[in-house]
C-alpha cells in the first residue's frame, strides 16, 4: 500500500475557521493529501509569502492563474491576454500592466511571445533537482550566483 503524501499550502490571508469545540481559530496554513497524479499541485514557498501579498489584488489574480496553468518546467502560456483579461474579468489594459509588473518584480520572466517562466525560487510543480535546473534557466548564468545569495539573504532576513 502506498504512503499517503501531504502538501502544506499556505494562505496569501489568514482565514478563521471554527475547530470542533467551537473555537475560533485564525489560520494561515493547512496540510492538504495529495495522490500520485495531483496536477493542481503548486507549491509556494512560504518566505516569498509577503512578497505576493504586496501585489495588487488584479496582479494577484493573474499570478495566481499562471500557477494554476504553469506546466512542470514552471512554464506558463499566455498567448492571447486580452482571452485573459475575459477570463479574470479584467481589463486588457490591467492584465498588460500586470503581467509587466510581474516581470519587473521577478515573478516572471518572458521567454518569448506568449510564453512566461514562473520564478521557481517563490513556486514550482516539480522535483527539487529539476527546480535547480529551472533556477539556471529563470536567470543568466553570470547571475545565477549572485541571484542564489539574494534569495539566501531575504530567506535570512525573513527567518530573523
Amino acid at each position: 500500500m502506498a504512503k499517503q503524501k501531504f502538501i502544506t499550502v499556505a494562505l496569501s490571508e489568514p482565514i478563521e475557521i471554527v475547530d470542533e469545540n467551537g473555537v475560533v481559530q485564525e489560520v494561515a496554513r493547512f496540510i492538504v493529501p495529495i495522490g500520485e497524479k495531483d496536477t493542481d499541485f503548486c507549491k509556494v514557498y512560504n518566505h516569498f509569502i509577503d512578497k505576493l501579498s504586496d501585489l495588487s489584488k488584479s496582479e494577484r489574480k493573474v499570478f495566481d492563474w499562471c500557477l494554476k496553468n504553469m506546466d512542470y518546467e514552471n512554464k506558463v502560456y499566455i498567448l492571447n491576454q486580452k482571452k485573459l483579461a475575459s477570463i479574470l474579468n479584467l481589463s486588457y489594459g490591467t492584465v498588460r500592466k500586470a503581467i509587466s509588473f510581474l516581470i519587473r518584480k521577478g515573478l516572471l520572466k518572458k521567454v518569448e511571445n506568449g510564453l512566461y517562466l514562473v520564478n521557481p525560487a517563490i513556486a514550482c510543480k516539480t522535483t527539487v533537482d529539476k527546480r535547480k535546473n529551472i533556477l539556471i534557466q529563470f536567470v543568466d548564468k553570470e547571475e545565477y550566483e549572485e541571484f542564489i545569495s539574494k534569495i539566501n539573504k531575504e530567506v535570512e532576513d525573513v527567518r530573523g
